[in-house]
C-alpha cells in the first residue's frame, strides 16, 4: 500500500453496511470532486515527500564518487553518510521544504 493510500484510509476509513461486507456509498457531484482535488493540491508536503526531495538535493549537490575517500553507492547511502556531518540533513530538509512550498504556491496561483 502506498503512503498516500495509507493516509487516505486513515482519514476516510472504508465503511461497510452494518453486519455485511458491502461498502457504503455516497453521492457527490463534480464540485465535491474539484474541492477534494484542490485540497490535495494545497495540502502541506508530508515528511516522506520532504525527505525524498532532501535526499535528491543531497545526492545532486556532491560528487559522491570519492568525498573524503567515501564512495556512496546511491542516494540513500549518500543521505546516511551526510547524516554523520552535523547540520547537513537539517539544511537539505530546509531547502526541500522551501522548494516544495514554491511549487505548491505556483500550482495554486
Amino acid at each position: 500500500m502506498s503512503i498516500a493510500d495509507d493516509e487516505a484510509e486513515k482519514v476516510y476509513p472504508t465503511r461497510y453496511w452494518s453486519g455485511t461486507r458491502v461498502k457504503e456509498q455516497f453521492s457527490c457531484d463534480t464540485d465535491d470532486l474539484q474541492e477534494a482535488y484542490l485540497r490535495g493540491r494545497a495540502a502541506p508536503p508530508t515528511v516522506v515527500e520532504v525527505e525524498a526531495v532532501a535526499k535528491r538535493l543531497c545526492w545532486n549537490s556532491c560528487k559522491w564518487d570519492g568525498v573524503d575517500s567515501y564512495a556512496a553507492k546511491d542516494e540513500d547511502d549518500a543521505w546516511d553518510y551526510a547524516g554523520e556531518i552535523p547540520g547537513f540533513h537539517e539544511e537539505y530538509i530546509r531547502q526541500a521544504e522551501e522548494m516544495l512550498e514554491i511549487a505548491r504556491k505556483a500550482a495554486n496561483e
